[in-house]
């Protein structure tokens, strides 16, 4: 039977400020900042301190949305210590973890006069009954003593069914260094894992002693030609680049070590862009990907070094089983020109028009959820260039596991969410009927909550 999604909130959680520090609200989006446990739903909203010095110039808070559907503030923290935004997860026995990354000792200021620290990243736990008493600390351990910083490009993922939890930090500019701790809270088991090129923003995930990794390449552009034009049209003296798709795993985290990575995606050829977007790991433990592929990035290198070539953006969705891609699916899709009077228009050869759900739709951002019979929800936001479908943009869901014929519904949302994290089974959420964004909106520097309901017709 078709899946039924209403709308039932729509809500302010809090708003922030840009810290200009490089990160943002939702600059972890591997690993999300909202969660929920039974009847309460917790996110996490770093606040900018105007009056710190940027890197480490934003503080953690927590607020909590009751059964009586009002938003609080239960956490502030005493400093003002961190860079990036602190994800959540949640346990049995009602108990919500904070990763946490402060700052604890400075090192010499960068030339334009931020100043970057030594870190000592460590999770918070908090009780779900009452999240305002001091939380209490638990320190990893990890293979070996490490240099952290306030870039951890961090990771953090949690298992409802055994209460372990999984945490990563980024080692320079190759892999990650990871640590568990099990339902004790007993950080036993270490290791590291890299990359063919740094991978960062990193998706995890725990299930029942497996243990799941997606990652991104994330770094300085490679391409000596692409990167001077680049900074000829730019200005700028940087550029980083995320082209390609990585995907490692192990079938028990304590007895074997993570797989080779492999590379699910690339657009190294054409200077293009891949954008990881969520992960969940069924219970037959096939993992299930989307992610958002751009064949070129920049419409001026395009004109440079691809001339007459199409831009395209498409929305994948990719299920592996044991280490190797078992299905490949265009989701979105919209392909520059393909509306424009009197023009043929172009099509990749990869799939056919007929089978890409929401083709013309330029896909913005993806998430996935989990419901109780362990469906799996896409949402994703995806503006539409056809000029017959005026309105036609917007937040659409849609189930992809079990395969259904359904097609995609347009959420009816007073404030459609550009970009949104889900409350997801990843960080310990159970799976549920009820799906809880956290998200940008329409209004400047604000994070909004909508909540829908899934019900079959």
């Amino acid at each position: 039977m078709p899946l039924k999604f209403d709308v039932v909130a729509e809500e302010i959680i809090g708003t922030f400020e840009n810290p200009d520090n490089g990160s943002g609200p939702m600059w972890c989006y591997g690993s999300p900042t909202i969660v929920r446990n039974n009847d309460r739903v917790f996110a996490a909203i770093p606040e900018t301190d105007k009056d710190a010095k940027p890197l480490c110039n934003t503080r953690r808070r927590i607020f909590c949305r009751g059964a009586d559907g009002k938003w609080e503030l239960v956490y502030r923290a005493d400093k003002t210590d961190e860079r990036e935004p602190c994800p959540l997860v949640t346990l049995p026995g009602g108990r919500l973890i904070m990763s946490v990354n402060p700052a604890v000792s400075p090192r010499p200021a960068w030339g334009d006069g931020r100043i970057p620290h030594n870190c000592r990243p460590h999770l918070l736990e908090f009780s779900v009954l009452d999240p305002k008493q001091p939380p209490s600390q638990s320190m990893p351990v990890w293979a070996k003593e490490y240099e952290f910083t306030e870039h951890s490009y961090r990771g953090v993922a949690a298992d409802h069914h055994t209460g372990e939890i999984l945490l990563l930090n980024v080692i320079g500019y190759d892999g990650q260094t990871w640590t568990m701790r099990d339902s004790a809270g007993q950080w036993v088991k270490q290791g590291y894992v890299g990359f063919p090129l740094r991978g960062a923003y990193p998706h995890l995930a725990l299930r029942k002693g497996a243990a799941f990794m997606m990652a991104v390449s994330d770094v300085v552009e490679p391409n000596v030609e692409w990167r001077a034009h680049k900074r000829k049209v730019t200005g700028q003296e940087w550029d980083y680049d995320f082209r390609q798709l990585y995907f490692t795993w192990t079938p028990d985290i304590r007895e074997h070590e993570f797989s080779p990575p492999l590379t699910v995606a690339s657009r190294d050829e054409t200077c293009g862009s891949i954008r990881n977007m969520d992960m969940w790991i069924a219970p037959d433990g096939a993992a299930h990907l989307v992610y958002i592929d751009r064949n070129v990035w920049h419409k001026f290198i395009r004109d440079e070094f691809f001339p007459g070539v199409p831009i395209s953006a498409e929305l994948k969705y990719c299920v592996i089983e044991k280490g190797k891609v078992i299905l490949r699916r265009t989701i979105a899709r919209s392909i520059e020109g393909m509306f424009d009077e009197g023009k043929p228009r172009p099509t990749p050869t990869d799939i056919p028009d007929s089978k890409v759900p929401l083709l013309g739709f330029g896909p913005g951002y993806a998430a996935l959820h989990a419901t109780a019979d362990d469906r799996l929800i896409l949402l994703c936001h995806a503006g539409c260039s056809d000029p017959k479908q005026p309105g036609a943009g917007g937040v659409y869901a849609m189930q992809l596991h079990p395969a259904a014929e359904d097609a995609p519904v347009k959420l009816d949302m007073k404030f459609p969410l550009g970009s949104f994290f889900t409350a997801t089974v990843r960080n310990g959420t159970m799976p549920s009927d009820t799906i809880d964004l956290y998200g940008h909106g329409p209004e400047p520097n604000t994070i909004r909550y909508a909540q829908i309901k899934v019900t079959q017709q």
